[in-house]
């Protein structure tokens, strides 16, 4: 079969992203919810209301927040695989996209913390030190210690750390296919990302902008029933209202993970095939692949 791709708009493509999802639920679900297991473990643990024996015993929520950023980026590599096997007409399921995505994991998850680390450790030093730089001009030039001041370049400087953090983070947003369809090691997939979504961030953010506000407000909606549980159970017996209420947001932020986590994926690797229809004519390569019988791995190759 030959698979015909053609560059989308921003509407087309929040229409494909919400078609693979609908028309392949389970298989998206299932293939977050399995590192999500982990994290749910971890999280009931630490209560001591499940798993009792494990009270005091299980680590910091810095190490459950770590295990949870892992569990989410092992999804995003496998996602991946599985979006971009649909969106080439391939078969796929959810051992077919761990298996062929097992490979890339370790390294997924390291670049994705480098993606989200480096422009924090950059951004912000820069920001304190312009923050201080203006407080102290600002404390010569009016009062000193005016509270007015002190607010005005707090609230600037956080806006100017944001939008050079987002800077980058944009620039890097198609780390994780570029990683796991075309290999290559963090500076070369850092490169990659740049050069493919360079001219198109603007409509990226645009994308993952409404599908985060979408997730945010159906994830609340979702786990506002176990909310008003545990509100409801600790007005009863205050002492088990605490220890459920966790139990309660771990499973809650389990489900609703495991149900709105593809989306964000399934975004971001479909615009990855659009960036490289668009720059690379990759409908063109991958057109010509298929007519001469190319084998199938051609497909995902970067070009050249």
């Amino acid at each position: 079969m030959i698979t015909i791709l053609r560059p989308l708009s921003t509407s087309q493509l929040l229409d494909r992203v919400f078609h693979l999802y609908r028309n392949n639920f389970l298989l998206f679900v299932g293939i977050t919810a399995i590192p999500q297991l982990a994290v749910l473990a971890l999280r009931l643990g630490d209560t001591g209301y499940v798993f009792p024996h494990f009270a005091g015993r299980i680590p910091t929520p810095l190490v459950i927040g770590l295990a949870s950023f892992i569990a989410i980026e092992i999804a995003h590599a496998v996602t991946v695989m599985a979006v971009s096997n649909l969106h080439l007409d391939r078969r796929t399921s959810i051992g077919s996209a761990y298996s062929a995505a097992k490979s890339s994991l370790f390294r997924v998850v390291g670049i994705s913390f480098a993606a989200v680390m480096i422009p924090v450790l950059i951004a912000v030093p820069i920001g304190i030190i312009l923050a201080l730089v203006f407080a102290a001009v600002g404390a010569g030039s009016l009062a000193v210690g005016n509270v007015a001041v002190i607010r005005l370049t707090g609230g600037a400087m956080a806006v100017a750390v944001l939008g050079l953090a987002l800077r980058w983070w944009l620039a890097w947003s198609l780390i994780v296919p570029v990683t796991v369809l075309e290999g290559g090691g963090l500076r070369t997939s850092m490169r990659r990302s740049k050069t493919l979504t360079l001219g198109g961030r603007g409509r990226i953010f645009v994308v993952y902008l409404l599908i985060f506000v979408l997730s945010w407000l159906v994830g609340t909606l979702f786990q506002l029933p176990f909310l008003l549980t545990t509100g409801t159970r600790a007005l009863r017996d205050p002492a088990m209202g605490g220890t459920l209420a966790h139990v309660l947001q771990a499973a809650g932020g389990f489900i609703s993970t495991s149900l709105l986590g593809p989306l964000v994926t399934i975004a971001f690797t479909l615009i990855y095939y659009d960036q490289r229809v668009r720059k690379e004519g990759f409908d063109l390569q991958l057109m010509m692949s298929t007519l001469e019988g190319a084998p199938q791995s051609l497909a995902v190759a970067p070009a050249s």
